[in-house]
């Protein structure tokens, strides 16, 4: 993703320029505005493939400038990463990403954050952007909804190397949001997930006229946990789900329950 375009809105300019050095060490090209005013402005002149944005600006809250830009004609298909430091307690951090996926974000991170997760992030959210906009892509696409970092990145390995088209989402809202911006030909997705369970994001999606048809796999450790394990199969049929498989599993087994499907 060299040569995509971020713009950082936020006060600290500490922050600002650590940030800026780690993602222009990265290819991306940078600029930073430090309150809502200058955010509009930076917006409309330059155009930016992510917006990373702080809640707590002069003028104007984070929050409601979000929202604002979501509801935008012009730039509502923007990603917008919110990080922030508004909280540190871990209530306060479940209360803050709420507010922030009501404000249509589509992401959301705490700071400090490490600068490992926060190119992951930005990779994530350029790269679904790019899906929203290129031409079709004649490859299958998988989406992962599953917050387990290490299973997504060995599967995704392996299902790249099969000529897949994989994105990830690590949070049922963001999942669901996924869903509706690159259509996918089958979602595997886990029950635990930071927000809603995997149970409830699959019944919504197979409730809707526009995605009732994508098959949806479980994969979860969830039946383990369970006296008896038939109980977490029969949930996740009257949830629509297609396939319960348990975790762990290989990913080469899983590349074959996937060719099932699509």
């Amino acid at each position: 993703m060299k040569g995509a375009k971020i713009l950082i809105v936020d006060d600290d300019i500490d922050f600002c320029t650590a940030t800026t050095k780690i993602l222009e060490n990265k290819g991306y090209e940078v600029v930073i505005a430090n309150d809502s005013r200058s955010a509009r402005l930076r917006l409309k002149k330059e155009k930016p493939d992510l917006i990373i944005l702080d809640i707590m600006l002069p003028g104007q809250d984070g929050f409601s400038l979000c929202s604002e830009f979501k509801e935008s004609t012009d730039f509502f298909e923007i990603p917008i990463l919110v990080l922030t430091s508004v909280s540190t307690e871990t209530e306060g951090e479940k209360y803050a990403e709420k507010i922030a996926l009501h404000h249509k974000a589509d992401d959301f991170a705490e700071k400090p954050i490490d600068y490992k997760d926060l190119l992951a992030r930005v990779y994530a959210l350029i790269t679904r952007r790019e899906i929203t906009v290129s031409e079709p892509s004649e490859k299958k696409k998988i989406l992962f909804i599953d917050s387990d970092r290490d299973f997504v990145r060995s599967m995704r390995l392996v299902l790249e190397a099969n000529n897949y088209e994989v994105q990830t989402a690590d949070t049922g809202h963001g999942g669901i949001r996924m869903v509706k911006a690159m259509t996918p030909d089958l979602i595997i997705i886990d029950v635990m997930l930071p927000d809603k369970d995997g149970f409830t994001v699959s019944r919504e999606l197979k409730t809707n006229a526009q995605t009732y048809n994508i098959p949806i796999l479980i994969v979860t450790t969830l039946d383990k946990q369970f006296r008896k394990p038939d109980f977490v199969h029969t949930i996740a049929a009257t949830h629509k789900v297609d396939e319960l498989i348990p975790k762990p599993i290989k990913p080469e087994v899983l590349l074959k329950k996937i060719q099932q499907y699509v």
